[in-house]
């Protein structure tokens, strides 16, 4: 007697096992695009939440508040069952470097996690998606920066050579108040008692810092591009002969009251006494060697209102030929020195200039910002500074969100 075998049954089993993973391709399909979908959806829900957050921060609203609101109107109410909305507000400090200027602010985060029904899914054991998105923003807070970070000492060089040196000799002793020193290129001190600092205030340098009890070396995103980021920080010229310029002749005194005076020959006040009354002095000399040596110097007050305001003298700007160094000739070089007459406010900006200083007397000293393209002392006397910084300088950044990615 013969059998034969049948193969029926083994067809069953075959189109069985295709039934199954053709409903699993449908479920990956159908299901997929679903989570995906929805998502996507929580995504924009969770970034316009954070928005909203920092929208009610910028308001002086509810933070949390404003951004819940936002959320359940996209259809994320924090339920707990087919969705959870986290929200979550942290201080940014000012000085982080996070906001633009290193103002301060608020970091809001939202975290959105959320559950759907499967639906072929569930023939293969999957009843739930979930997926889960977050989104950060930062609001900043407005903020007046000053171009130096609040030094009370800048130097504009962009190098090789240091744009600040303390100087060789031991004898020679910074004292700086309320403010540090910034250099667009390297600093030097002769050593960590060279230059003595306020706490909290630092050096700061676009390449390399040498010997100050505080450095903060390589901040490349505070460079001054040279010479055009310099040269905007010049005010107008009121001794160019165009139309509505304010500045006075120099005349042969040496006191200057209420006014801009524009001086065509700074040699002609070397060794005098020269004394501002709510006065500026704009020199537009190229070529000057002031060095009070024997006499004389700076005092008085600078011009109290106007857009010079706060200014004691400002320098043209030489971009052609700025002073390499102090003993330089054909350039602009100012040597202060301890016998150079007595105190004075302002801010001096000489962005072309070789400033030296050999002491001029402690407390009393120069209340100012000095911005040189050289600062240094190549004396041996003790030099007092106290920052005062100038409205005209300052850059004022509004406030701002940012949604990160």
């Amino acid at each position: 007697m013969k059998f034969r075998s049948s193969e029926k049954g083994q067809a069953l089993i075959v189109v069985a096992f295709g039934a199954v993973a053709l409903i699993g391709f449908v479920a990956l399909a159908i299901d997929g695009g679903r989570a995906f979908e929805d998502k996507r959806h929580a995504q924009n829900a969770a970034d316009t939440a954070a928005l909203a957050g920092s929208l009610a921060y910028q308001r002086s609203e509810n933070i949390i508040t404003s951004a819940q609101a936002r959320a359940t109107s996209n259809g994320y109410d924090d339920n707990g069952t087919s969705n959870d909305v986290t929200i979550t507000v942290s201080n940014i400090a000012a000085g982080s470097g996070i906001c633009p200027g290193n103002a301060a602010g608020k970091e809001i985060n939202v975290d959105i996690v959320t559950t759907i029904d499967a639906t072929f899914g569930r023939v293969l054991g999957r009843n739930t998606l979930t997926s889960a998105v977050t989104a950060t923003t930062h609001a900043c807070d407005p903020i007046v920066v000053d171009p130096f970070n609040g030094a009370a000492v800048a130097g504009v060089n962009p190098g090789p050579d240091c744009a600040f040196d303390s100087g060789n000799s031991n004898a020679a002793h910074w004292t700086l108040k309320d403010g540090g020193i910034f250099s667009n290129g390297c600093a030097f001190s002769k050593n960590n008692d060279s230059v003595s600092l306020d706490p909290g205030e630092c050096v700061e340098t676009i390449e390399a810092a040498s010997n100050f009890t505080c450095m903060q070396p390589y901040q490349t995103s505070s460079a001054i591009p040279w010479p055009t980021g310099v040269a905007a920080l010049m005010p107008d010229n009121p001794c160019d002969g165009t139309p509505g310029d304010v500045g006075l002749p120099q005349g042969s005194g040496y006191t200057f009251s209420n006014g801009v005076y524009c001086i065509s020959d700074m040699d002609a006040l070397d060794k005098k006494d020269v004394t501002l009354n709510n006065a500026t002095l704009y020199v537009t000399d190229l070529d000057f060697t002031l060095k009070f040596a024997g006499g004389g110097g700076f005092n008085g007050t600078p011009s109290t209102s106007g857009p010079y305001a706060g200014y004691y003298m400002i320098v043209a700007f030489n971009s052609a030929n700025p002073c390499p160094a102090f003993n330089a000739h054909g350039v602009q070089t100012m040597v202060l020195r301890g016998n150079s007459g007595g105190t004075f406010s302002g801010t001096i900006l000489a962005p072309s200039a070789c400033v030296d200083i050999r002491g001029n007397g402690e407390p009393s000293g120069i209340d100012t910002q000095l911005i040189g393209y050289n600062v240094s002392s190549n004396g041996n006397g003790e030099i007092y500074i106290k920052y005062s910084p100038n409205p005209d300088l300052m850059t004022p950044i509004d406030p701002s969100i940012t949604l990160e990615k």
